[in-house]
């Protein structure tokens, strides 16, 4: 039977609970009234107990109601048998069919069936239909006046179409019921989620109606007025913002609790009503102003560190080299100093760089001349042969570009490649394709690529698996590749992409 259970909450509560109560009214009326209906006049003293019984029945079976939550479809068939059975009993007292109480077995059988499933329904049915049968033989055994066949057959009949139809009728209802439910669960959601935006957002929202009546004020708004404006007129609130605002969807400062607040209308949604976004932008400078100086001062702190130990190996070699008279160990010294020297050289010009990346210049450039041209110069400085850096891709691609940006990206990939490559042919290619709108540009060498450690954070300033390395080569590559619309990422081993917009025909 477990497969009929049902939640007891929503429609199949209010079916179980108006269920009792039709039941201790039918035992009711039958067990008062059934005479003065002419029941029972075969058996007068079994109907009074048969009628007594099962009002007693039907109200504790009410009374029980919090208990049948735990297993409802048990104590649904046993209501079923209990209805099946009494009405039945009032049938035999009663002159069998021409009592008229089959209407009252139907309506058992169909309350019964609105909460359980199909095969339950037609269980109860068949309760009943056996029911009517078992009575009808009985009387024919006693030779009271059996009913016709026929018409037992045809109630019995009967009793399975409302069965069946009420069961499908309830199973509707159940599946418009957790529609709706599901509906209802989703727009508290979507609440949820919109108070949630509303309260994290630093901007200030004000929901008008049609008579230009605030409904709705977000946390930021209430803060910057220092009242809840809910009830109020928007204009009396914000000076000069209107409808007129709204329709012709413009912005307005206005000044309130010493705060310079800005103020942009929506245009007015169906229904009349329109919405109000506030800004206070000196609380946004405020917040930029921090947030400038956090990142200067985590920059200064960053270059200060990495200058400090190859400004200490230059100092000591300088040291050393005043009281050395051995020429070879002077000219070690000699070397060490100008090796971190230059490393400091490197360092400012990358910090250097993250100031020149708000400027570009971009220009159309034919990207297989120019990295011929860049090629040969990056030879040259490396001190690479030419077979060791090779140019793959198609020619006559043009892109759109900052050349000293995209000279700076490109040192700096072809540096990180230069440090981890073998110096067999091929062993750092530059490969060129057009993708769509943008032009794909990769950098990979046969090194091992990046240290597992630091794959995750590649990009962040300061950070580096090279000996010496400064850890703003691959961030400087980045910023400028963004400052230029384009993207620099990390593919796999030793292989960086570069994305770049592409200049059409």
């Amino acid at each position: 039977m477990e497969e009929g259970e049902r939640s007891a909450d929503g429609m199949a509560g209010v079916a179980v609970r108006l269920g009792d109560l039709l039941r201790v009214a039918v035992a009711g009326v039958l067990l008062v009234g059934g005479r003065q209906m002419s029941l029972g006049e075969e058996w007068p003293a079994a109907f009074l107990w048969l009628g007594v019984g099962y009002f007693a029945a039907a109200v504790v079976l009410a009374a029980l109601r919090p208990m049948r939550l735990r297993r409802p479809g048990a104590w649904v068939t046993a209501a079923a048998l209990l209805d099946v059975g009494a009405l039945t009993g009032f049938m035999a007292v009663s002159g069998g069919f021409r009592s008229g109480l089959v209407p009252f077995l139907y309506l058992a059988v169909g309350g019964a069936a609105l909460g359980v499933s199909r095969r339950l329904a037609a269980f109860y049915a068949s309760l009943a239909a056996l029911a009517m049968l078992g009575e009808n033989l009985w009387r024919t055994w006693l030779g009271a006046g059996p009913s016709d066949a026929y018409l037992v057959g045809l109630s019995g009949a009967g009793a399975f179409a409302v069965a069946l139809a009420a069961q499908a009728l309830g199973e509707r209802l159940r599946r418009a019921e957790e529609s709706v439910r599901a509906q209802q669960q989703t727009l508290a959601w979507q609440r949820e989620i919109n108070d949630r935006i509303l309260r994290e957002l630093r901007d200030g929202v004000l929901v008008v109606d049609d008579r230009d009546v605030v409904r709705y004020a977000s946390r930021p708004v209430r803060l910057w007025l220092g009242r809840e404006p809910v009830g109020e007129r928007v204009d009396a609130i914000l000076p000069g913002v209107d409808r007129a605002l709204a329709r012709a969807g413009g912005e307005r400062w206005v000044t309130v609790q010493g705060r310079r607040l800005r103020c942009r209308a929506s245009v007015p949604y169906r229904g009349g009503g329109w919405l109000v976004f506030v800004s206070d932008l000196e609380e946004v400078s405020r917040e930029f102003e921090r947030n400038k100086l956090a990142s200067l001062g985590a920059l200064v702190g960053g270059v200060a560190h990495e200058v400090r130990n190859p400004l200490a190996a230059v100092v000591q070699a300088l040291e050393l080299m005043r009281g050395e008279e051995d020429a070879t160990a002077r000219e070690t010294l000699r070397a060490m100093a100008l090796d971190n020297a230059e490393r400091i050289e490197r360092l400012v010009e990358d910090v250097l760089s993250l100031g020149r990346r708000q400027r570009p210049r971009p220009e159309v450039l034919d990207l297989s001349v120019w990295l011929r041209q860049w090629r040969r110069e990056a030879l040259a400085r490396l001190g690479r042969g030419e077979e060791e850096v090779v140019l793959e891709g198609e020619e006559g691609l043009r892109i759109r570009a900052d050349p000293v940006h995209l000279r700076h990206i490109l040192d700096n990939l072809l540096d990180n490649a230069a440090h981890f490559a073998s110096r067999r042919a091929g062993a750092i290619r530059v490969c060129t394709r057009a993708e769509g709108e943008r032009v794909r540009l990769e950098v990979c060498d046969d090194g091992p690529g990046p240290a597992p450690q630091v794959r995750e954070r590649l990009f962040e300033p300061f950070v580096s698996s090279r000996a010496g390395g400064t850890g703003l080569g691959l961030y400087v590559a980045r910023t400028l590749a963004r400052a230029n619309q384009g993207e620099v990422e990390w593919v796999d081993a030793g292989c960086f992409r570069v994305w770049l917009p592409r200049e059409g025909p």
